[in-house]
């Protein structure tokens, strides 16, 4: 029995992505369904201060993703995620990013 219960816990851990979160400062108030490069699309829940969304996507930014975003919700003034990535209003990413805002 404890093999079994090792066996499980071991060939279950890779299986189990590891979860980022990502935020993006915005007025917007709703919930956006937003398609990710390469990836399936995605949820944002946005409270008019703060748009976030979690999954195992890995821990970049993507200037593609964040287009797609606020091509959806207007300019932002961050976009960051839990794994420590950032683009504030000083950097040239952010505003390549919101230069697809309606």
């Amino acid at each position: 029995m404890k093999k079994f219960i090792f066996c499980l816990i071991f060939l279950s851990s890779p299986v189990m992505a590891a979860q980022t979160t990502w935020y993006a400062g915005s007025s917007y108030k709703g919930t956006v369904t937003v398609p990710i490069e390469n990836g399936p699309n995605v949820v944002w829940k946005c409270n008019g201060k703060v748009c976030t969304m979690s999954g195992p996507w890995g821990n970049a930014l993507s200037l593609d993703s964040c287009q797609s975003l606020v091509l959806r919700i207007g300019k932002i003034s961050y976009y960051k995620n839990s794994a420590g990535a950032i683009w504030n209003a000083k950097s040239s990413e952010l505003t390549q990013c919101n230069q697809v805002a309606r």
